[in-house]
């Protein structure tokens, strides 16, 4: 396997904006339940042959209708996605230059709000 990608429908509770404006207990078990599911299916990718690179380039495309993410808020949403990632092993530590050698995020506009979601890609980089 090439990339490993994760699809997720956004909650916008968890991006920014949101989290300033609910709840704190509100919001840690929207982070806890995102990041289960991220890890979830990490393992569920680690069955199918991932290896865990040493070195990867992770890419967030956002699939939106109406109005986008902003690209703060957007990574923010992403945060919990990740981290359950590399809970799993799927990806190598994520905060590390070291191993994450580039984040990118892009924005690409759909016709319905049912086709709304945001992937997570992960592309090892050999060394």
């Amino acid at each position: 396997m090439d990339t490993l990608t994760v699809e997720f429908q956004p909650d916008k509770r968890l991006s920014k904006n949101g989290l300033r404006r609910a709840h704190w207990r509100e919001t840690r078990l929207l982070v806890k339940q995102a990041r289960e599911d991220a890890y979830i299916l990490g393992l569920i990718e680690k069955e199918g042959n991932w290896a865990t690179p040493e070195r990867c380039r992770v890419s967030v495309r956002q699939y939106y209708c109406g109005k986008p993410y902003d690209w703060d808020g957007l990574a923010t949403l992403c945060g919990p996605i990740i981290d359950g990632l590399v809970d799993a092993g799927a990806m190598p530590v994520d905060d590390d230059p070291d191993h994450v050698i580039e984040y990118t995020m892009t924005a690409t506009r759909v016709k319905t709000r049912a086709e709304s979601k945001v992937a997570v890609t992960v592309t090892p980089v050999s060394t």
